[in-house]
């Protein structure tokens, strides 16, 4: 059985500790910065960094990392910079990977060590966690050769400010030198959509309350026996809530809310909107014993959104921590300590799923029909800017330029998206089915972008 102590250490290595919490023996905070990264102004671009183990961009010293403290953008390097405000300088997502670290138990698609997303706003948090438990336990920081290995960051960022940006990712965490034992993520979503980050589009175009349902399924390794601490959902794009379950044991596990700002967030004030408000807030849960998985069973997802409205690029997957475990015994009881940890303290109780996300450009020119070859899609612009298509035609664009760009549908009466943060080269192509206007935009450069698509 996991221990109490072992319950609030993975808490900790899932969702971050704030800066109030005492050290923990030998342990220090490291204060670690990305290379600097250049936004244009209102655009949403995601880039993969390297960050050295040098010990300013990641831990120059094998360890083990006890806790992520802070996960915020600044537009300098002084101790006392203070976060950019959200409401200016929005984080989509920041992806931390050890590429080549030991310690990642098996089956998972996406080696995470540690993430933050919309529904973190704040970028840290405020419950200190004992010393006495990060003394025990971290995710192994080395090698197989015993080096410390270097660090990939993946970020998206949408920048609201007017005019160019420069900034950095100022990350700091808990580490240590000294032995501790090792627990390690798994990621169960849709392995097969790995390259555009376990991402699917929500059609819409249902009545009032209807839903749009994404499933998966994951089976445990062979040889692998452990026990599900935490699980924390991670869903957006009209999300309602997210389930994990057995198929092997006939039964559900958990039920994860999607919880949402309230009118007066900084997510639903923000101008111009650059992509749909996000959640604040997923559910997350933990327990003391642990849910038992066992090889070879299949574990499922079932993630719920709003189907009334379109959501391009939506995700439901969740992030669990795991602990291996040899005793873990096959359909073992749901352990009564499971309980639902940082739930929000306030939120929207009715979300506003009916939000229509503006097209910011406005194309031009003459309605011209397609003729059956590609659409130029290349830097600032979709050539031509007006098109007419019939019911069930296939329609393709060829992407060019030096920048990424994709083909997404602001609004309009179904939804749809080539890959989310862009492409440079290539073909995309969808089939209408609904008759329509299309207000068609670039999810990386909203508003320098656009095209009609006129369905008939």
């Amino acid at each position: 059985m996991v221990r109490r102590s072992a319950l609030v250490a993975l808490v900790l290595l899932a969702c971050g500790a704030g800066p109030a919490a005492a050290a923990a023996p030998h342990e220090q905070i490291l204060t670690l910065y990305s290379p600097k990264i250049h936004s244009e102004p209102y655009v949403g671009y995601q880039q993969a960094l390297t960050l050295r183990p040098d010990g300013q961009e990641a831990p120059s010293r094998p360890g083990y990392i006890t806790s992520f403290v802070e996960q915020v953008l600044v537009d300098s390097k002084r101790p006392d910079a203070k976060p950019l405000p959200i409401g200016k300088m929005m984080i989509h997502h920041l992806l931390y990977f050890a590429p080549h670290r030991v310690d990642q138990f098996p089956g998972t698609c996406l080696g995470l060590i540690g993430l933050r997303g919309e529904e973190e706003p704040l970028g840290h948090y405020a419950k200190p966690i004992p010393a006495t438990v990060r003394a025990r336990y971290g995710i192994n920081n080395r090698t197989a050769t015993g080096q410390a290995p270097g660090w990939l960051l993946v970020a998206m960022v949408m920048n609201h400010y007017a005019r160019a940006k420069d900034f950095y990712v100022r990350t700091k965490v808990r580490y240590t030198t000294e032995p501790r034992e090792s627990v390690s993520p798994i990621v169960l979503g849709d392995c097969t959509n790995r390259l555009s980050g376990n991402l699917y589009d929500v059609p819409g175009g249902g009545r009032p309350g209807s839903s749009f349902v994404d499933r998966g399924s994951w089976t445990v390794p062979d040889g692998f026996n452990g026990r599900i601490v935490v699980a924390q959902s991670h869903q957006h794009g009209g999300a309602r809530y997210q389930t994990l379950g057995s198929r092997t044991c006939g039964r559900r596990l958990l039920k994860a809310r999607a919880y949402y700002g309230r009118p007066n967030h900084p997510y639903n004030t923000v101008r111009p909107i650059l992509h749909e408000p996000g959640p604040i807030g997923n559910g997350t849960f933990a327990s003391a014993t642990g849910i038992p998985i066992t090889a070879g069973e299949v574990l499922t997802r079932t993630a719920v959104h709003d189907n009334s409205n379109l959501h391009v690029a939506a995700m439901g997957f969740w992030w669990l921590l795991v602990a291996k475990d040899d005793r873990a015994k096959r359909c073992g009881p749901v352990p009564h300590d499971l309980r639902q940890i940082g739930r929000p303290p306030r939120f929207a109780k009715h979300p506003n799923y009916d939000l229509v996300v503006p097209q910011l450009a406005k194309p031009q020119g003459p309605l011209t029909p397609f003729d059956g070859n590609p659409i130029t899609l290349g830097d600032d612009f979709f050539r031509p800017d007006r098109i007419s298509a019939r019911v069930g035609q296939t329609i393709s664009w060829r992407f060019g330029g030096a920048l990424p760009h994709s083909v997404s549908v602001a609004n309009g009466p179904r939804g749809f998206s080539s890959l989310y943060y862009g492409r440079t080269d290539g073909v995309y192509s969808f089939r209408p089915r609904v008759r329509g206007i299309y207000r068609l935009t670039c999810l990386v450069h909203p508003t320098r972008m656009a095209q009609t698509l006129v369905v008939r």
